[in-house]
């Protein structure tokens, strides 16, 4: 339940009327006394300077540590005197405050002063995954998903080796900073165990949408529960679905124990069906089908992303070898040579009106003009338009001289840039090819300028 700068209280609350939000039953709650009406000036030795938000379990207030000057989140919250109450509300000091990961939020301190019990966290300048589970207008970037499952994969693979289940892992208990880093945050629930040995689930407890099978059915929890609702937590920012529906609790429970796992592709086809593979088994009903820790499912995701990038980067690459092969240039080129030519080139768009040469410039690369129109200017006078297939830059790319004349797209283009120094890299039989091709083209241009000069003579 840490709040960062800008998280909505929405996240916080365990009362909102939505599934996501309530538990289905009472779990073991602290028994908490009318929340504060008013911010206190101070708790311990921490200055407060505003409220975050509230919820049922406490109010959090931004505050400073004097001593180190930081900011810090402080949860505060009356409890009743017994032993038992402020056990309860400090179990999540006893769950965070043994963990140390870059991917958990970090709880610094925790007290009681007078009727008021806090903990003293890490202050996240960033917002939960809450929007970006619920509003299509800031969908995250399919890599950007997967980094921040693997992370999280990863910190809880640490918590579980520590012995602690988090039990609640859900959008709302995500954190991503400011910068894309995500931190998985509010232990309030947790269970502490033995590392390697699971616990009986005498409560339900948790958020509806994300629980396991074996939670909602309470029976012993081990990491896979964990595991199952960050699985179904990158179901949901990938679609922005919950991967389970219903009008009541009962017929959300009975799906999530009974209804097969819902297919990814089914929400969105243009996604790979490995990522729909990783999905159908970390979400699998019987958690021995699982991911076995969260070790396990981070090495799966890196091995899943090299070959999303792997298959994206043979995708460019038969694109980028498409747009070569039906043009004059590389009608003697074969597939593997023209692969060489890609290496030492870059393939570059341009919008309309974009400069792809500019006069005065100096640099030694030879452009192909793959897709597109683009007009040649000297000293603001237009001279040529270049059509697909046409080359030039050729004297360029032989000796790095100043360029005579700007070149920009008309049209949208494509151009592939092959730059001179990259040129020995190519095998011989490909350079001998290239060279070959090139001599060719700038003869017929020298041939093509001459005739212009004798028409216009």
């Amino acid at each position: 339940m840490t709040l960062a700068g800008g998280q909505v209280a929405q996240d916080l609350s365990i009362t909102q009327p939505t599934m996501e939000a309530t538990r289905p039953s009472a779990a073991a709650e602290p028994a908490l006394g009318p929340l504060p009406d008013h911010m206190p000036e101070k708790l311990g030795k921490y200055t407060l300077s505003g409220e975050l938000g509230r919820g049922a379990c406490g109010v959090v207030y931004k505050g400073v540590d004097p001593f180190v000057q930081r900011d810090v989140a402080v949860k505060v919250a009356r409890v009743g005197d017994t032993e038992a109450a402020q056990a309860e509300f400090f179990r999540e000091a006893r769950a965070a405050g043994r963990l140390q990961h870059p991917h958990i939020v970090s709880l610094f301190d925790a007290g009681v002063e007078g009727e008021l019990c806090y903990l003293v966290m890490e202050y996240i300048r960033g917002d939960t995954l809450h929007p970006h589970a619920h509003n299509r207008s800031k969908r995250l970037p399919t890599d950007q998903v997967i980094d921040i499952i693997f992370k999280c994969a990863k910190a809880l693979g640490y918590a579980h080796d520590a012995g602690v289940l988090h039990l609640d892992i859900k959008p709302g208990n995500i954190m991503m900073r400011n910068d894309g880093v995500a931190k998985i945050m509010d232990f309030s629930i947790a269970q502490i165990n033995e590392p390697g040995r699971q616990q009986a689930n005498e409560t339900m407890a948790g958020s509806p949408l994300y629980m396991s099978p074996e939670q909602v059915k309470m029976d012993r929890l081990g990491p896979a529960a964990d595991l199952y609702a960050l699985a179904a937590v990158m179901f949901r920012l990938l679609t922005h679905e919950p991967p389970y529906q219903a009008t009541d609790m009962d017929e959300l429970f009975h799906k999530i124990v009974n209804a097969p796992v819902p297919r990814l592709r089914q929400y969105r086809p243009d996604l790979p069906t490995e990522l729909e593979a990783f999905l159908l088994q970390a979400m699998a009903k019987r958690p021995e089908k699982r991911f076995a820790s969260g070790g396990q499912m981070a090495a799966a995701m890196v091995k899943l992303q090299d070959r999303l990038r792997y298959s994206d980067a043979q995708i460019k690459r038969r694109e980028s070898r498409d747009s070569l092969r039906n043009l004059r240039f590389f009608d003697s080129f074969s597939e593997a040579q023209i692969d060489e030519i890609l290496a030492a080139s870059q393939m570059l768009t341009f919008a309309p009106g974009e400069v792809i040469v500019r006069e005065g410039e100096t640099d030694n690369a030879f452009y192909i003009l793959a897709k597109g129109e683009a007009r040649v200017e000297k000293s603001g006078k237009h001279i040529l338009t270049l059509d697909r297939g046409d080359c030039f830059g050729e004297i360029g790319f032989l000796v790095a001289t100043t360029r005579t004349a700007t070149v920009s797209a008309a049209t949208s283009c494509l151009t592939i840039k092959v730059n001179a120094t990259l040129m020995d890299q190519l095998s011989v039989e490909t350079q001998l090819r290239y060279y070959k091709k090139f001599v060719e083209t700038l003869i017929y241009r020298l041939s093509l300028t001459s005739a212009k000069l004798s028409a216009a003579s």
